[in-house]
């Protein structure tokens, strides 16, 4: 008896058309997520504090201005370091001190990424090192697991390094603009703090790598042909001179210079428009373009949680923990875990916006003596969360997307695809190990 299975043409063809259109509609959700998310938050914020009687007005003369000027400013100062080409000299630098070992190139940059990060906006810097590194690996024979694991690693130290100085990143300018840390303190308990888990991080992927035991020659033809692209590049020492000595000014300031006397948004403001007279006289490009969408996000986010906190509900949480968890240690601890999950799972915007009145809470507590950690507490929390999935991180899809139009193939000649699937294993890898180092850190200094 034949058993042989007939598949119709017209079938084979309705099966066809209904991938392209989920493919279609798959594609058009991924365009319009980020969209769909503002409209989102700012529906259900409205709708919330019209149901509980909460005045929009109310809401918004206690919204957050102050942390999205100092974030659209430190983006669009990003750009203009950009322009001077030091970023694309220092990946460059790498890929040749690296020889293009694998295992060097990963700890190396990542190396890069989380001092890039510490201090400029960690997407930017990101978007600028991705070319020279899409070249090197390109012309290595490198296959999915190093890919997998080189861009885990980079994810994972742009939110160290954001997370390591007061306007690295989103959760970090929350904090600094709340008032229960100043900005030295912040950085002088932050930055060691995730210099360590940084290096450990380096550690332990660049140890996942393996040693190659070819004689290195497709490693110099990675090198050579990185340095035929990028030979005209040329740097515009005499402008960056300028806007370090600048940005210098704006840390001085922001350590020293009373919130009361002049606010730190107001500091960036003017550090800034300085930043830019410098470039426009030397003929530097001033041009600044931004995504507004990051922008929305952020605002839609600090939105909701203004009225989440309008609502009591998160004082009321604080309250609950105080009473039932008397050791202040473990309250604090326990605090951690909870922000870190929150923004595991709603990503490191919502939590850190969202959260931010029980960290004030606890910090009015008799814990107020140790306010300085409990803020590096919170931000290491958010920041090990941030690690947990693709969508936690301020970057991930950003750098998701680079990565598969990228088209780098791995040995056999076919292409590799990074995505939330290929990140899952990496991601609980990188949370376990910054969670761990931050409560150790905790138990000993509180």
């Amino acid at each position: 008896m034949n058993n042989t299975a007939v598949i119709s043409s017209s079938g084979l063809r309705k099966n066809i058309k209904t991938e392209r259109k989920q493919s279609v509609l798959l594609d058009k959700l991924k365009k319009s997520g980020s969209l769909i998310l503002i409209s989102a938050m700012f529906l259900v914020g409205s709708s919330v504090a019209l149901l509980i009687d909460i005045p929009i007005k109310s809401v918004m003369s206690n919204y957050s201005y102050d942390v999205l000027v100092i974030l659209i400013v430190m983006e669009l100062f990003t750009n203009l370091i950009a322009e001077t080409g030091i970023m694309q000299l220092l990946a460059i630098k790498i890929a040749k001190m690296s020889k293009g070992k694998k295992r060097l190139c990963l700890m190396m940059f990542g190396g890069m990424m989380f001092l890039i990060s510490s201090c400029l906006n960690n997407i930017t810097a990101v978007m600028m090192i991705l070319p020279i590194v899409f070249v090197l690996l390109k012309t290595l024979e490198v296959d999915k697991k190093y890919i997998c694991t080189f861009f885990a690693t980079i994810l994972a130290l742009s939110n160290t390094g954001g997370a390591a100085s007061p306007v690295g990143d989103f959760p970090a300018i929350v904090i600094m603009t709340s008032g229960i840390t100043s900005f030295l303190s912040y950085l002088t308990h932050a930055f060691p703090l995730f210099a360590i888990t940084s290096m450990v991080l380096i550690a332990v992927w660049g140890l996942h790598v393996k040693k190659e035991n070819d004689d290195g020659a497709l490693r110099k033809l990675a090198v050579t042909n990185l340095k035929s692209q990028y030979k005209n590049i040329k740097i515009r020492f005499d402008v960056l001179k300028l806007l370090a000595v600048v940005f210098v000014g704006m840390f001085l300031a922001w350590s020293f210079v009373p919130r009361n006397v002049i606010p730190p948004e107001v500091i960036a403001i003017l550090g800034y428009g300085v930043a830019m007279v410098i470039c426009s006289m030397k003929k530097i490009k001033v041009g600044q373009t931004m995504d507004l969408k990051s922008v929305l996000t952020i605002a839609s986010f600090l939105f909701f949680a203004q009225v989440v906190s309008q609502t009591g509900v998160l004082n009321l949480l604080a309250t609950y923990l105080q009473n039932h968890i008397n050791n202040p240690k473990i309250l604090v601890m326990v605090i951690m875990v909870i922000t870190s999950l929150v923004a595991g799972v709603f990503s490191a915007g919502p939590a850190a916006a969202a959260m931010m009145p029980v960290i004030i809470n606890i910090c009015q507590s008799p814990l107020a003596g140790q306010s300085d950690w409990i803020a590096v507490a919170y931000a290491a929390a958010i920041c090990a969360g941030s690690s947990l999935f693709m969508w936690s991180a301020t970057a991930g899809f950003i750098l998701s997307g680079k990565v598969n139009n990228a088209v780098i193939e791995e040995e056999g000649g076919k292409k590799t695809s990074w995505g939330v699937g290929q990140y899952l294993k990496y991601g609980f890898m990188n949370y376990a190990i910054q969670i761990t180092i931050a409560l150790a850190v905790i138990t000993v200094v509180l």
